[in-house]
């Protein structure tokens, strides 16, 4: 029994002293994201990735930092893909990234698009699209429609590969409804070169380069595929063109290169430069062999994907044990004690920030108000000294809503909204314009009489819900009223 408690008293001294990590390695997590965000660049920093995995890759950090480990496991095998082409350890990192089942469906599917696009560099086809699929059902969840779309353009190019074309030109299509930017036309564009390359019918080759010629030719397989359809229509002077591209301006991906030199040396023999048809040949077998060490790392890979596919059930009982040991190693104190302090200040937050929000609200509506209260004051001055007394035109109702209606704030529409007659709407414009006048002269403008204008002042003052007195103060705020 002593046993027992001491053990948990360890555990819970553990949790602790993880809380002053977790704040660090949360730390690099946020920072990673708004890079990735706001930039559109993979955090490189793989040293804080690691110790970020190192940290929280336990019980515990499975547990309580599921989604933060998730991403640095997708960050490190972005990094270890795109930097390093340490492609089966990539492999291992997004199988983890999946493992972990990260919060936000934009991450999962991004995990999925990596695993997918590692298996179709190796024409895994079944098993990209498998991945590219689930990537898609991800990006369906979430508010961000570039990325459903560009998920749709994925599916549809390995249903194209899958030689399942009616299927794919479906997808395809939906998909180039979408208009976001250049670069995602672009990429259109690109989805139906690759459709069309498999299609492979008497019209595709004309097809690949009308798709490719409306896209700037920015990328090693964009030009070698150019050149391939150059060469195909037997216009060689463009494939060679577009075959030197690719070698001199995008070289580094080596299967374009193999297929940038076969035109290269095709051109060579057809000049009959056989020196430097050999020497073609010769670095186009270099090229082959860097594909295939290529190939080769991306088989380990996706041996990594079949067996995560094949036991994930396994895993999944495996991740559900390790949780519940998880849970039942935590004192329950700890964990309320640790939720009930995160939670007050997630509420302290929240109310502080309302109660901001709603102070910023109104200081901006009275300050809103201040000012269509001092152009309304500009108005009636001006009208007041330019018309000592009514003008005789305002007689006629319209031509009166001409003149003052947009000046004095849209009043003479808000008065008529409340079902006062033209007389009623006069009445009030001139206690608005005149207020200093007396009831004898307000009469002599409205061609009243002195006991007549009182009462027809009073009933309208009801009609508006408010008094003769008031009558002045009710118009001004009805006047700079929204």
């Amino acid at each position: 029994m002593r046993i027992g408690v001491f053990s948990i008293l360890v555990i819970v001294l553990l949790n602790i002293a993880s809380c002053g990590r977790w704040h660090k390695v949360d730390a690099v997590i946020a920072m990673a994201d708004s890079i990735d965000q706001n930039h559109h660049v993979i955090y490189d920093d793989t040293v804080a990735l690691r110790n970020v995995i190192h940290t929280l890759n336990n019980p515990l950090g499975r547990t309580f930092k599921r989604s933060t480990l998730g991403k640095a496991f997708y960050y490190m095998g972005r990094n270890l893909e795109d930097d390093y082409s340490q492609v089966t350890r990539a492999a291992e990192c997004y199988v983890a990234a999946d493992w972990l089942k990260i919060d936000d469906p934009i991450y999962r599917g991004r995990v999925n698009s990596c695993m997918g696009r590692i298996c179709g560099n190796y024409n895994k086809d079944s098993l990209s699209l498998l991945f590219y699929e689930r990537a898609l059902e991800h990006f369906a969840l979430c508010d961000d429609t570039i990325y459903y779309a560009r998920g749709l353009l994925n599916v549809g190019k390995l249903l194209g590969a899958l030689h399942q074309f009616e299927e794919a030109d479906s997808i395809l299509r939906l998909a180039a409804k979408y208009d976001f930017t250049d670069a995602y036309r672009y990429s259109v564009n690109d989805a139906f070169a690759h459709h069309f390359y498999r299609l492979k019918t008497s019209t595709s080759i004309d097809s690949i380069i009308y798709y490719l010629q409306q896209t700037p030719i920015e990328d090693s397989w964009r030009a070698c595929t150019l050149a391939s359809a150059f060469y195909e229509t037997g216009q060689m002077d463009s494939a060679v063109f577009y075959a030197q591209k690719v070698i001199q301006e995008y070289n580094g991906v080596p299967g374009n290169n193999v297929g940038a030199y076969y035109i290269l040396h095709k051109y060579a023999i057809l000049n009959n430069d056989i020196i430097v048809a050999d020497s073609i040949a010769a670095l186009r077998m270099d090229e082959k062999r860097k594909a295939e060490v290529k190939k080769v790392d991306s088989l380990d890979g996706i041996q990594v994907f079949e067996e995560y596919l094949a036991y994930y059930e396994i895993y999944r009982w495996r991740v559900l044990l390790y949780c519940l040991a998880g849970l039942l190693a935590i004192s329950v104190v700890v964990v309320l004690l640790w939720y009930w302090q995160r939670a007050k200040k997630e509420v302290h937050a929240q109310a502080e920030a309302v109660q901001q929000a709603e102070m910023e609200y109104h200081q901006t509506l009275e300050e809103q108000r201040h000012q269509r209260m001092e152009a309304l004051m500009q108005h009636v001055k001006h009208f007041h000294a330019r018309y000592p007394k009514p003008n005789k035109e305002w007689s006629n109702y319209e031509k009166m809503r001409t003149e003052l209606n947009q000046s004095l704030l849209c009043l003479l529409d808000k008065l008529a909204e409340r079902k006062l007659s033209e007389k009623e709407i006069r009445l009030c414009i001139y206690c608005l314009l005149y207020h200093d006048v007396s009831t004898k002269v307000l009469a002599e403008y409205m061609i009243y009489s002195a006991v007549g204008i009182r009462t027809f002042k009073q009933r309208t003052a009801q009609k508006l819900g408010t008094t003769a007195a008031n009558l002045y103060d009710f118009l001004v705020g009805l006047a700079v009223s929204d």
